[in-house]
């Protein structure tokens, strides 16, 4: 796959980035199952691991999950641009994209990624607290007591964050010399730059 990385081939390079992503969706032990997003929140840069969901390439989308009661929510509200990272030490790639945002919250997309989440995942947006909230000691805490009280209350917290891809800067590391790459996602140009 580095062979790919040191040819000239800018549109073959680009499909085995989002080969790598989608990859990313399937495999735990994908360097791209986790990713990074930046954003702006209260005049401040905020950033954040998430996992990485769902990848559409020939929409240049990736897909992350949130809590709906998350400050992150109301920030992306105001200002929806984002960065992405990734990097893969294996492979000494790294990947930093910027994207807009659209949230989605109980439409169709929400409620079919719901469904399709492993319980344990949708307990993740079951706790009574929200993100980021202070508390005056930890303690694991949950919403309703029944199982399908709790479902219900977790999925009332489950947010779909759909980014569109903006560009894509590609960084290849090698011992021979670093190789980048900017490709527009919107008018599907790319061309090399200085590593």
């Amino acid at each position: 796959m580095q062979d790919i990385f040191l040819a000239d081939d800018l549109t073959a390079i680009e499909k085995v980035i989002w080969d790598l992503l989608q990859q990313g969706t399937t495999s735990y032990k994908s360097a791209f199952h986790y990713g990074t997003v930046a954003n702006v929140q209260q005049g401040r840069a905020e950033a954040r691991t998430v996992i990485l969901r769902n990848v559409d390439p020939g929409l240049k989308k990736l897909f992350f999950h949130t809590d709906v009661r998350s400050p992150k929510v109301e920030a992306l509200k105001k200002y929806p641009a984002i960065s992405w990272l990734f990097y893969d030490e294996p492979l000494k790639l790294q990947l930093r994209m910027s994207a807009n945002t659209e949230l989605h919250y109980k439409d169709e997309l929400a409620i079919s990624a719901w469904q399709n989440l492993k319980p344990t995942s949708q307990l993740t947006y079951s706790m009574a607290t929200a993100p980021g909230e202070a508390l005056e000691a930890f303690k694991m805490e949950a919403g309703p007591e029944d199982h399908a009280g709790l479902l219900d209350f977790a999925e009332k917290n489950f947010v779909v964050v759909e980014t569109t891809i903006v560009t894509i800067d590609f960084l290849y590391l090698h011992h021979a010399g670093n190789r980048r790459a900017l490709f527009n996602c919107v008018d599907h140009t790319s061309h090399w730059l200085q590593a």
